[in-house]
């Protein structure tokens, strides 16, 4: 017997611990360190208590919880166009109960959530795909148990997305490459990190020029950094190109883009391979490329170990 109850209800720091430990039980190809997990639920300005459910039974054990966010603040700009949407940040379940109560346990998270985002006039909700507080772009094909029980509640498959693990002990910086960075250099591009008082025409330039909200904020966000983890490419007075790493705190790569006008030089292998180096002196003996769908343009990297596959699932309400 377990009890669904909401953050907002309990507010224990503890529960918080406790989801961290259980989604890398969980999800093992995608563990997540403890104190981004906390970051990344309380730190969210879309936080919402009353979207955060655990199940717990009868000893007080947490045996499962649901993390629902909507965008109500940031990005400002995305707040109207998904307004009908609600997502499932996080899902997961205790791993050490029975087939049979995983079962009933998932199901009263999901039936419970469902109410709510009735209630408040949701449409659709979409699986683990939320930025750019995400543990995960969308659910990764391994998990079939979790697949399953989502398609039996008619959770679709929208779209699929990939996520790339480099070993950067096996990183290094080709000489492809760096003839590549003479060649632009000699034409007047100058690749250098982001400034801190840059941070908001920068990010601003990022969000229009690839019309992405969600790029904008990951772009400010990477200047909360000491020093700033992006680099940028630009010419005279112009920026041309940007790479974000070191992402929301994580030893992670993008987003990135080169001004459409200015792409197929380059630029942006340039901005890849700097980002990639500047993590592996920075002692990380990973680094993870997550959410592309540029299968191609990543595989030029030495080092690559792992291709994550994931699942961008929507259910209509």
């Amino acid at each position: 017997m377990v009890n669904i109850v909401t953050y907002k209800e309990l507010r224990d720091a503890k529960l918080i611990e406790d989801a961290c430990r259980i989604h890398n039980k969980a999800f093992p190809y995608d563990n997540v360190e403890c104190d981004i997990y906390k970051s990344f639920l309380l730190d969210d300005e879309n936080l919402s208590e009353e979207l955060i459910l655990f199940a717990i039974d009868e000893k007080g054990i947490v045996r499962g919880f649901l993390v629902g966010v909507e965008i109500v603040k940031e990005p400002s700009e995305a707040v109207n166009s998904f307004k009908e949407y609600i997502w499932v940040k996080d899902l997961a379940l205790d791993n050490a109960i029975s087939s049979e109560k995983w079962s009933d346990i998932f199901s009263k998270l999901l039936l419970k959530f469902f109410e709510i985002a009735k209630q408040i006039g949701k449409k659709y909700i979409v699986l683990y795909a939320y930025a750019p507080y995400y543990f995960m772009p969308g659910i990764n094909i391994l998990y079939e148990d979790y697949i399953e029980v989502f398609e039996k509640h008619g959770f679709k498959k929208r779209e699929d997305t990939v996520s790339y693990e480099v070993n950067l002990a096996e990183f290094y910086y080709p000489d492809r490459v760096k003839r590549i960075e003479n060649i632009l250099t000699s034409e007047g591009i100058v690749f250098r990190i982001g400034r801190e008082e840059e941070a908001q025409y920068i990010s601003e330039w990022v969000g229009k020029t690839f019309n992405n909200p969600f790029w904008r904020l990951e772009t400010l966000y990477s200047f909360k950094n000491k020093p700033p983890t992006i680099w940028i490419a630009e010419q005279g007075s112009s920026i041309i190109g940007f790479a974000v790493y070191l992402r929301m705190r994580r030893s992670e790569f993008g987003p990135t883009g080169v001004d459409p006008n200015r792409r197929r030089h380059g630029v942006g292998t340039v901005l890849l391979f700097k980002s990639l180096y500047d993590l592996k002196q920075m002692g990380f003996r990973y680094a993870v490329i997550p959410w592309t769908s540029h299968l191609f343009f990543y595989t030029q990297i030495p080092g690559i170990e792992k291709i994550k596959h994931y699942l961008i699932m929507v259910k209509p309400i």
